[in-house]
């Protein structure tokens, strides 16, 4: 586990480096973002996505096309708000003003 945690913040370099990078194995793949994506659900990793704060807070998280959806939310680090959320629409939107997000595409 503690491979795993300290390999999601390097991925921190590649992100401020505008540089997509990305750790994937058979059941998940794991990147950063600080600033709003789509997502289309035919090219999904997994069926959840979970999403966790890197910063201390995401500020202004508004999550569309979603099972549980959030508009201009303050997300702050340590909660399980964000964990296994589904894309419902075709497309699903994760808008962000502020702050770095975990994302996670989840097989399981």
């Amino acid at each position: 586990m503690d491979h795993a945690i300290a390999n999601i913040h390097i991925l921190k370099d590649a992100l401020e480096a505008n540089i997509h990078c990305q750790i994937l194995d058979r059941y998940n793949r794991i990147y950063l973002i600080n600033k709003s994506i789509q997502l289309e659900k035919n090219k999904a990793y997994g069926k959840y996505i979970s999403l966790i704060p890197l910063t201390s807070t995401v500020e202004g998280l508004t999550l569309t096309g979603f099972k549980y959806p959030l508009n201009n939310y303050t997300l702050p680090i340590g909660t399980s708000l964000g964990i296994s959320n589904e894309i419902i629409d075709n497309t699903a939107h994760i808008e962000m003003k502020n702050g770095i997000l975990i994302v996670i595409e989840s097989r399981d």
